[in-house]
């Protein structure tokens, strides 16, 4: 109850200003262009389901120059998706970093 009459003080004093300063309240607009540009998840192909059984034992009979190798490529891969922008292909990359390393 005492948060509701808050709410109502507060908004008095909201109104009297604006009426003092002649300023009419108005909703607030967002700056997004186009809404239909936005991806949505059927537009991403998701890999977040993690290493599998095999991907896992595969990854463990590397030696570790292999694993560098195979780290420098993803970090290239990495460096090329943040500068296209593709930030969600670029977290995949970072996800497959994070389970090598």
């Amino acid at each position: 109850m005492k948060s509701l009459w808050e709410t109502y003080r507060r908004r008095s004093i909201q109104q009297r200003y604006n009426t003092k300063h002649k300023i009419t309240p108005q909703s607030a607009t967002s700056n997004v262009k186009d809404l239909e540009s936005v991806k949505t998840d059927d537009d991403l192909p998701q890999q977040f389901n993690g290493m599998t059984r095999g991907k896992l034992k595969r990854l463990k009979r590397m030696t570790q120059a292999e694993k560098s190798l195979i780290l420098k490529d993803l970090k290239v891969q990495l460096d090329e998706a943040i500068k296209l922008r593709e930030f969600e292909k670029a977290a995949v990359i970072r996800d497959q970093i994070k389970e090598i390393d």
